[in-house]
């Protein structure tokens, strides 16, 4: 196990996701706000008293505050960072206004508040884009290789060759789709559909329970169907690889290492890794031919269970290939994996509602900090995939119908459309207040189940 980062390499990851993120939020807010000429009092990153700040030549007083839980953008005509509304103008020019929030026609105002969650989500759909665009994706046919013991796929009557082709009524495009589908519904049963010999079977499958520990000592109980589905087929090859240096290509399929057959990519590290510095012959099935290719294997290092390093034999060999997406394609793609994140929100609340999954799993700002340290270590990749997952959660909290958060607003809002009317001055402000006192509470809820989990307090 990874031994977790420092606490100030922990604070600065923490600051470093969340400070822009809330930086852009808020500016989505600022910047449509004074596109439709409405003035803004105070732009603030966190709440509290202010630490430093200026104010521009519109007025508008740009702070950085104590607490760096959120920000706020108050517009004129705000009553307080919530965006409740004062209860009257007296005293404003006609000019000063028409640049109060409340004096804007409904749409614009509906527009204003949508922005911030709006651009956590462009965010998250440009930072997965930019992975495509870089690394293209992967294509793996959802092909089942073999089975783990006990495993759940072949009791309910799958077999190796099949592949899958939906879950749960999902289509399914490749074999990476499948743990994601599966991984939120520990111990259901799920329809799971694959093709075999030209005909779609619908199986029932009970997901097996896995507790899944990161290389942080990260716990979670995830489902899995317990099946293969990397064939030995060569999508790639990593740096100055032997095996490609001994001839092998793309689209070959590993059928034997030393003469024991494999029927799955899994199978080659394990039958790899002891012969360091060594020969081994790899059987290659070329089209119809099957060929011997003798490579000599190098020494590569791997972290063992303590996080220690391990040596390693390696040929240098990658299952399923990448393949290069164009614009388009990419931004696409960044919508459909940041749609299926905020799918997997939903569906993890909505478990905790009807008690599939514990309340314990909630977690906040201590917890959010303590994975921002730990992918911190892991690479610029990795952190800046959890940032945008993190975007991603602040664009869903956010648009929930709460009254004090954005999805409160728009909640408002709708009702005036219907009503033909705004909801009273003192109705708001009172629904404001209790949505803001349900936040702070969730907010001590969280917090208190995070301190739960440290170690220091037995978790």
């Amino acid at each position: 196990m990874t031994g977790s980062p420092g606490i100030l390499t922990t604070i600065f990851a923490f600051l470093l996701v969340l400070g822009p993120l809330v930086l852009i939020h808020e500016l989505g807010h600022y910047l449509v706000g004074r596109l439709f000429g409405v003035k803004a009092d105070a732009f603030s990153i966190g709440f509290g008293k202010e630490l430093a700040g200026w104010t521009d030549k519109r007025g508008t007083r740009w702070k950085l505050s104590a607490l760096p839980l959120g920000g706020y953008v108050q517009f004129a005509g705000d009553m307080n960072p919530t965006s409740a509304p004062k209860p009257d103008d007296l005293g404003l020019s006609p000019r000063e206004r028409a640049q109060t929030f409340h004096s804007k026609p409904l749409w614009q105002r509906a527009l204003i508040v949508f922005a911030g969650p709006l651009t956590n989500l462009l965010l998250c759909v440009a930072i997965f884009a930019g992975f495509f665009s870089i690394y293209g994706r992967v294509v793996n046919d959802a092909e089942i290789s073999g089975f783990t013991a006990n495993s759940p796929a072949q009791a309910a009557g799958m077999r190796v060759g099949d592949r899958i082709v939906a879950i749960d009524g999902d289509k399914v495009d490749g074999a990476t789709d499948v743990p994601g589908r599966v991984a939120y519904f520990p111990g259901k049963t799920l329809p799971i559909a694959v093709e075999r010999a030209g005909r779609t079977l619908v199986l029932p499958v009970k997901l097996a329970t896995q507790e899944f520990s990161d290389q942080f000592g990260n716990k979670a109980k995830i489902g899995d169907i317990g099946v293969r589905m990397m064939p030995p087929v060569v999508g790639g090859f990593y740096g100055d690889s032997p095996a490609e240096d001994a001839g092998l290509k793309v689209g070959d399929r590993i059928v034997a290492v030393n003469g024991a057959a494999i029927t799955s990519f899994e199978d080659i590290p394990e039958l790899i890794r002891p012969q360091a510095g060594r020969s081994v012959d790899l059987s290659v099935r070329r089209g119809d031919e099957v060929r011997s290719f003798p490579v000599k294997v190098t020494e590569g290092s791997i972290p063992d269970a303590q996080g220690k390093p391990q040596k390693v034999g390696q040929i240098g060999v990658r299952a399923g290939r990448f393949e290069q997406v164009g614009p388009v394609d990419a931004v696409a793609l960044g919508f459909q994996q940041s749609f299926r994140a905020m799918g997997n929100m939903v569906t993890g609340i909505t478990q905790i509602f009807t008690g599939d999954r514990s309340v314990r799993e909630l977690g906040g700002p201590i917890k959010i900090a303590q994975y921002s340290g730990q992918t911190f270590t892991l690479g610029w990749e990795a952190f800046v995939e959890f940032a945008a997952l993190i975007s991603i959660n602040l664009a869903f909290i956010n648009l929930l119908p709460i009254p004090g958060l954005d999805g409160g607003h728009l909640a408002f809002y709708a009702a005036e459309l219907v009503r033909r009317r705004p909801l009273g001055a003192r109705s708001q402000e009172w629904a404001i207040k209790t949505g803001v006192a349900l936040v702070l509470a969730l907010m001590v809820f969280v917090t208190v189940n995070d301190l739960a989990s440290l170690p220091i307090f037995g978790g």
